[in-house]
């Protein structure tokens, strides 16, 4: 049986000053859901919107968490533009 594809995980610097600054706690909930979404990384979020190269990001919200990413292929990681607390 295949193993389904994981991709890496890879924060822009946006994403990662968010998690930053964020509680110990908040950084453990947000490292388990960044993982979670990285094992699925073809997943259809809420809604999808073109950035300024045309890519399409996926935009999915968890909870209280709104994620930002796209799926690089080429290297097997899967980019977070931005995460948000709502």
């Amino acid at each position: 049986m295949s193993r389904p594809t994981v991709f890496d995980p890879v924060l822009s610097g946006k994403a990662s000053a968010f998690l930053v600054g964020t509680s110990k706690s908040k950084q453990r909930k947000l490292i388990a859901l960044i993982t979670q979404i990285s094992e699925r990384p073809n997943q259809l979020g809420d809604y999808a919107t073109r950035d300024d190269s045309d890519r399409e990001i996926q935009h999915l919200v968890l909870g209280d968490w709104h994620f930002s990413f796209w799926p690089d292929h080429a290297v097997g990681e899967l980019r977070f533009t931005d995460i948000a607390e709502l």
